[in-house]
């Protein structure tokens, strides 16, 4: 049984997924079922709440790793938001914060997407 649980929601155009508890090898194909489920559904701006989580090992960053791709490959794009100290340092460590969009509140990665898309639809200058 996974030790993490996703709440999903849609806030306008974005998907907003709400993390809480073990980000791991017991809980990666649940999270990759997620985003798959919500880029499928046709929502290509998507959220990651990580307040709540409470731990994230190799594996769990690896499938940090794959969603933001889903995402890119999808046309969309990944933000993490509410990042927790654990995982800020991880993330560090990996040097993914390179990597990653991360923002300090939902409402914070909500408007990056904004700008994200909004830039998308400008073009080339």
């Amino acid at each position: 049984m996974s030790r993490l649980v996703i709440t999903p929601a849609v806030v306008g155009r974005d998907a907003v997924l709400t993390l809480a508890g073990e980000l791991d090898m017991g809980s990666e194909t649940l999270f990759a079922r997620a985003v798959r489920e919500q880029i499928e559904a046709g929502r290509r701006r998507i959220v990651l709440d990580c307040a709540d989580i409470s731990f994230c090992d190799s594996r769990g960053f690896s499938a940090l790793l794959e969603a933001r791709q889903q995402a890119r490959d999808a046309d969309g794009a990944l933000v993490l938001a509410a990042i927790p100290e654990q995982l800020q340092y991880l993330l560090t460590l990996f040097g993914a914060a390179k990597i990653f969009t991360i923002a300090s509140t939902v409402e914070q990665a909500r408007l990056l997407l904004a700008a994200c898309a909004a830039d998308s639809k400008a073009g080339p200058a």
